[in-house]
């Protein structure tokens, strides 16, 4: 089944009974709150050799600022920083114009730097 027909059909299920969206794909759901669960304290980033661009919303309260900043200087020179004022942990929803500026900026930046090589 397609991603977005069962997203559609859990839908539809959620509206004519809650209870049951609840118990349904136990197992799955587990799994995801188990991959939610950070065993290291300090885990490892790859070094990665594209340019990495952090767009974080400066009111995210399920992963704060300081995450943030912490997995730029972990990511190193090849990664940047732009914290999103009046945004959570949602950018691309609570201020999707400015998420699609930044987005463009960084996007027009990479296409600029391939043209000069």
């Amino acid at each position: 089944m397609s991603q977005p027909v069962f997203f559609v059909q859990q839908y539809i299920l959620s509206r004519k009974n809650p209870q049951k969206v609840m118990f349904t794909n136990r197992k799955e759901r587990a799994e995801l709150l188990e991959g939610l669960v950070i065993n290291n304290k300090d885990p490892t980033i790859p070094k990665f050799v594209q340019k990495i661009h952090l767009l974080w919303g400066e009111n995210d309260q399920i992963f704060k600022l300081e995450h943030a900043q912490n997995m730029k200087e972990k990511l190193g020179e090849m990664a940047t920083f732009q914290g999103i004022q009046k945004a959570g942990h949602l950018v691309q929803l609570e201020r999707p114009c400015l998420y699609n500026s930044c987005l463009k900026q960084f996007l027009t930046s990479l296409l600029e730097s391939e043209v000069q090589k």
